[in-house]
């Protein structure tokens, strides 16, 4: 099994230049207690998961854990764990004034990169809320905390009526970790009995295979695999169904998905065989 490599270096200065955007949009609200379009959670709930994001990814990557392992439930289940993660640990962050979780976001952040810098994109860094003993490398780990920002600041600003552009540049960066996401939120039940191999090629960007069998995901290089399914897609496309925020018929009226080979039928299925991350 392989991720796409990630760019560690660009996603740490993007996470640093898209922060100020990302806070001032949250200092902005005027209506904390609003309801995100698309979640379950209000506009100050879900600024503070950004921050508790990033705080967790920051103790884990020190060494220092125990805060957030009681908030996982005991399932082995990925759902279950990050569903019981997200929604237990929103109380580490007590504030739901807009201002302060927007100071509180840049803090966030900047204690994230400086814990990480100077370390290795391939350190381990513990992730168990995914599943026992899982961890990510440190590359992802950043790209993925790039991802949070990106994706809740389009759930917010879509709420809120203002624009917010999710850039090519931040999409490619985030596209590896999808990768790297795939074989830990893979639905064992709806991929049950499913074998089929996809080649997905990112429109400037890398290009990468994804098997499903027998209720698991594997990634792996392109080769002389025989492909049931390509898929190509832009970045900003396919982040955006990634991370469940458009449908796939909406990315490919636009030209931004688009499938072909022995049984294209299977590029509307894949979606459906993981969790949102």
């Amino acid at each position: 099994m392989i991720a796409v490599p990630v760019d560690h270096a660009g996603a740490r200065a993007a996470l640093a230049e898209l922060t100020p955007r990302t806070a001032a949009l949250i200092s902005g609200i005027t209506t904390p207690a609003r309801r995100v379009t698309g979640l379950e959670w209000t506009l100050a709930e879900t600024a503070a998961h950004v921050v508790i994001g990033l705080r967790g990814y920051t103790d884990s990557l020190q060494g220092d854990i125990a805060r957030w392992t009681h908030h996982i439930p005991e399932s082995p289940g990925f759902r279950e764990r990050l569903t019981g993660l997200t929604s237990s640990s929103l109380a580490e962050e007590p504030s739901r004034d807009p201002a302060v979780l927007g100071r509180r976001l840049v803090d966030a952040v900047d204690a994230f990169l400086e814990a990480s810098a100077g370390r290795s994109p391939d350190q381990p860094v513990p992730t168990p809320w995914y599943a026992p003993g899982a961890s990510l490398p440190l590359g992802a780990a950043t790209c993925l905390l790039l991802g949070e920002q990106v994706i809740h600041g389009w759930d917010m600003a879509r709420t809120l009526g203002r624009p917010w552009q999710v850039s090519r540049e931040h999409a490619l960066l985030m596209v590896g970790v999808i990768t790297t996401m795939m074989p830990l939120a893979v639905d064992p039940e709806a991929a049950r009995g499913v074998r089929a191999v996809y080649a997905l090629h990112v429109r400037g960007g890398p290009g990468f295979v994804l098997r499903i069998d027998g209720g698991r995901a594997v990634i792996e290089p392109l080769g002389a695999q025989r492909i049931d399914c390509h898929l190509s897609g832009d970045p900003v496309s396919l982040a955006m169904v990634g991370y469940g925020r458009i449908g796939q018929w909406r990315a490919i009226a636009r030209g931004g998905l688009l499938a072909w080979g022995r049984r294209p039928w299977l590029g509307l299925r894949m979606r459906g065989f993981f969790f949102n991350p």
